[in-house]
């Protein structure tokens, strides 16, 4: 087991911006349902339930978005708008890389002091396209790209990589991903919250489990980890 301290970093809206593209993307899918006289009440409502539906089979990112997509819009009967959401998958998958703050300048920090691994969920190559677009690969020690991020999950990557729980902290912005599930498992977590978290993702942070640092933004974990 290993005793250097280890930091398993969430990547989309922790490192870099994420939810923003997808955010847009569903803003402009409902403006042109609005234009062919769909309520945009109904319209968040047939994406919303064709999301929870897909979610369990598809898993998380562009594809799996725009499949719902596909789905809702067959649904309310604009079939014409497929092109535009094709298109719309292609900029989501190849948006320029945005650091979220403090992240550039931190993470070399926390590279130097601990064992750093990518935990991510989503398309496997999507994913890794974005870690190499980054330029931030060499920071990290491993990486885990998983279909979803729940008690198990944890446990796995404990056992993988031979980690010491009680000296292993998980960081992200997703309460119900990042820190709630690994907070069972016996992590330490830290919290940085995202302006504009996915509803999917809102939840709020069991007060059981190891311990949760609250941060305003990545810079601060140098105060702690660096």
């Amino acid at each position: 087991m290993s005793t250097t301290r280890t930091l398993l970093i969430d990547a989309d809206d922790t490192l870099w911006e994420n939810n923003i593209y997808f955010e847009q993307v569903a803003s402009e899918f409902f403006a042109r349902l609005r234009d062919r006289g769909i309520p945009e009440e109904r319209a968040q409502q047939v994406l919303w339930d064709t999301e929870q539906r897909n979610i369990k089979l598809t898993g998380y990112g562009s594809n799996a978005f725009c499949k719902s997509l596909h789905e809702a819009a067959c649904e309310l009967g604009v079939t014409d708008l497929e092109p535009w959401i094709t298109g719309k998958e292609l900029w989501i998958r190849h948006y320029p890389i945005e650091f979220m703050p403090g992240v550039r300048e931190t993470l070399p920090l926390l590279h130097e002091r601990n064992r750093l691994i990518l935990v991510t969920k989503g398309q496997h190559d999507e994913q890794l396209g974005k870690l190499e677009r980054s330029g931030l690969a060499n920071y990290f020690h491993a990486t885990e790209v998983v279909f979803e991020k729940l008690v198990a999950t944890y446990r796995e990557i404990v056992a993988r990589h031979q980690l010491n729980p009680g000296n292993t902290w998980m960081i992200g912005n997703s309460p119900r991903s990042d820190i709630n599930p690994a907070k069972a498992a016996g992590l330490n977590t830290v919290f940085i919250p995202y302006h504009t978290t996915w509803h999917h993702e809102l939840e709020e942070i069991s007060p059981n489990g190891g311990e949760t640092l609250i941060l305003e933004n990545f810079g601060q974990l140098a105060g702690h980890f660096a």
